[in-house]
């Protein structure tokens, strides 16, 4: 920016170059006005539901505005205000030039004026405005009805345009911007127009086809069926069309609902169910009982926690000596 040394920024400075730099609170000198002021944010929580069904939101919220009484002037009087009410200091610039020695060289530089702190006004306190003791703006609480529309989205922005905070040093207000928070839901999540959801079934309904009640966002009560003869396994997704979130904008139109399944199974069977069991089911796949022992040799699976089978081993590890040294086998 400052290609040729010290004398370019020096100019710089001198000329107003680097006047953004020299504001209180967002807010710069009297000469230095702003077009427009900055935007408000507003965070509303709603539910999948609200963005399933839509929904109307009364959102209330405190608002600076220009003093009525003055006008956004501080004053009683507004007539005296450019020449009376100046600050005799900087003379209404709200910055003021220092110089400042630094061994052998001079530095000049802007800074904010501490006799009216950058608004380039030195107010008389017997004619400060009443209402808003020369603040120039007051409070109030301003509402908005917030429309959230089917099929809107996690952070998705509603704008209400020049609803943001006044200023007596901009032009035209900010604008107020509403940006929807999705709380997290019980039973479903969302993926764009998609609604996901996981569902446990018993292994006999895994095997045998299944059906089961669910209420929808809507309210509505549907049941989900699965055919005879159709085996569901762990992990299998399944889906149900056009019983998704709506798309946004575009009537009439859903996603769908994708439903993941798990299976509960049993801790352990009876002799008769195994049996019934074998007689329904292809025979597994193993070594037959008959085999002589030197065919190998036999072992059970148990379940065990593994926290238990750690301290076992640990158990079993050799203990340390004083000195360090592991101890070791003794040779026979």
């Amino acid at each position: 920016m400052f290609g040729g040394g010290m004398e370019d920024m020096l100019s710089a400075m001198l000329s107003g170059g680097m006047g953004s730099a020299f504001s209180v609170n967002g807010r710069g000198a009297r000469s230095q006005r702003s077009a427009r002021g900055r935007d408000a944010m507003h965070a509303l929580p709603v539910t999948l539901e609200d963005l399933y069904n839509g929904k109307q939101v009364k959102v209330t919220r405190k608002r600076s505005v220009l003093c009525q009484d003055c006008k956004g002037s501080g004053i009683k009087k507004k007539n005296s205000l450019r020449k009376n009410n100046m600050c005799a200091v900087c003379r209404g610039s709200g910055s003021r030039m220092v110089v400042r020695q630094m061994g052998m060289m001079v530095q000049q530089m802007h800074m904010v004026c501490d006799a009216c702190q950058g608004s380039g006004e030195h107010m008389d306190a017997r004619n400060l405005c009443g209402r808003c003791s020369g603040s120039k703006t007051t409070e109030e609480e301003a509402s908005v009805q917030v429309i959230v529309e089917k099929g809107m989205k996690h952070l998705q922005r509603i704008t209400f345009p020049r609803m943001a905070d006044e200023d007596p040093d901009v032009d035209i207000p900010g604008d107020l911007v509403v940006v929807l928070h999705q709380v997290k839901h019980d039973v479903f999540t969302r993926d764009n127009s998609d609604l996901h959801m996981q569902h446990t079934i018993s292994l006999a309904e895994a095997l045998c086809g299944f059906q089961f009640k669910f209420t929808h966002l809507d309210g509505r009560e549907l049941v989900v069926r699965q055919p005879r003869g159709t085996i569901t396994k762990p992990g299998d997704l399944k889906s149900v069309s056009y019983e998704g979130m709506p798309v946004y904008k575009q009537d009439r139109k859903f996603g769908h609902l994708i439903i993941e399944f798990c299976i509960n199974y049993p801790d352990r069977l009876e002799a008769e169910q195994v049996l019934l069991l074998r007689k329904a089911l292809p025979p597994p796949k193993s070594v037959d009982a008959a085999a002589k022992d030197d065919d190998g040799e036999a072992c059970y699976v148990t379940q065990e926690d593994l926290s238990t089978l750690e301290e076992e081993i640990k158990k079993e590890e050799p203990e340390e000596e004083n000195e360090g040294v592991q101890a070791g086998c003794t040779a026979q």
